[in-house]
């Protein structure tokens, strides 16, 4: 008889404790609910938001900027709650999923942002008020874990002439690890992998690595393959250039980022390069030399690169900074007497050709 009460026994508290953990997830959950109700107010469209056994879902939500540009949506948000988070009176999220998610991301020709929401209203906030609730507002939350599937982005770069640049990636998966919103100081691990449709045939990314998303420090790795280099013609392409109408770029680079400076290090393959006429120059280089070097090396162009800088520096741009190292680059692979590595290889004159073909 004692063994079946403590069989019994041992049940019921069973019983009582998956009951327990059940209530809390529950209340975690009506928590976030509310917390991603009013997240949603501010802009946004929703479908349907809606309280499941371990989940809040949130189904065809679309986000609009005030010019009527649709500029992100996704099919569903699925929400997770962390029971202990909640016992220790913390707002702790273990998961949050998003399933086909679409971004446009665009530049405007000073540079910045597109805003995606509309201003808030700055309108002077009273002292007073902040003392009596001091983060009342701004609770932070820990998301354990942040995952994408079957992503989307349009990238629209207006800050390049003569034309803007448009970059698509398609195929997104994306994962981000141990997030705090807002930012604090803690590292979060990062993978993402994503196809780049091109007219030569789709391009691959992947990285990893870690950022602390409040001070921007970073390290990773980055590897594309095959992408059409035709869709980075704004970056590269200068005045006197002849158009670039095939070729396909790979890269294997490390970034670091501290204290707003960037360091970075790798490899560039240029492959399948084609040209509209066969005179005139590629990255300052005169063209007779670059198909020159392609046909001698199996029909592609391998560069060396480093790169330095202050991302406060107004003056200071990754692209232009990269281009140029990549000029400095195949000008030595072409023999090109370059005096100094700070000279403007656009500055060398007709005597390099003579060099070129000792």
């Amino acid at each position: 008889m004692s063994r079946k009460n403590l069989i019994y026994g041992s049940l019921s508290i069973l019983v009582l404790l998956v009951a327990g953990a059940g209530l809390l997830l529950h209340n975690a959950n009506k928590i976030i609910k509310s917390q991603l109700q009013q997240f949603l107010g501010r802009g946004f469209s929703v479908e349907d938001i809606s309280l499941r056994w371990g989940e809040v879902r949130a189904t065809d939500i679309r986000l609009a900027r005030p010019d009527g540009e649709e500029i992100l949506t996704t099919k569903n948000l699925g929400v997770r709650a962390n029971v202990i988070g909640l016992l220790k009176k913390a707002h702790v999220i273990s998961d949050v999923h998003l399933d086909s998610p679409y971004l446009f991301l665009e530049i405007d020709k000073k540079g910045e942002i597109v805003p995606f929401l509309p201003a808030r209203n700055k309108g002077p906030v009273k002292t007073e008020n902040r003392k009596k609730s001091p983060g009342r507002d701004t609770a932070p939350f820990l998301i354990k874990k942040i995952r994408i599937a079957d992503g989307s982005l349009d990238y629209l770069d207006r800050n390049v002439s003569p034309s803007p640049a448009r970059i698509r990636m398609r195929e997104i998966k994306a994962a981000l690890k141990n997030v705090s919103a807002p930012p604090d100081s803690r590292v979060s691990e990062y993978e993402i992998a994503a196809v780049i449709p091109g007219k030569s045939g789709p391009g691959r990314l992947t990285a990893n690595g870690s950022i602390n998303l409040k001070t921007k420090d970073t390290k990773s790795k980055l590897l594309i393959r095959d992408l059409d280099i035709t869709q980075l013609r704004p970056y590269y392409e200068k005045k006197g250039d002849v158009e670039v109408t095939q070729g396909l770029l790979s890269l294997d680079a490390g970034i670091t980022v501290r204290n707003r400076r960037i360091q970075s290090a790798g490899t560039i393959i240029i492959k399948r390069l084609e040209f509209r006429t066969s005179g005139g120059s590629f990255l300052g280089m005169p063209l007779l030399g670059v198909t020159k070097l392609l046909k001698d090396n199996q029909d592609q162009i391998t560069l060396d690169f480093t790169l330095e800088g202050d991302l406060d520096n107004p003056r200071f741009s990754i692209t232009e900074s990269l281009v140029q190292k990549l000029s400095l680059s195949l000008a030595k692979s072409l023999g090109m007497p370059i005096e100094s590595i700070g000279r403007s290889v656009f500055d060398l004159g007709g005597s390099a050709l003579k060099k070129l073909f000792q």
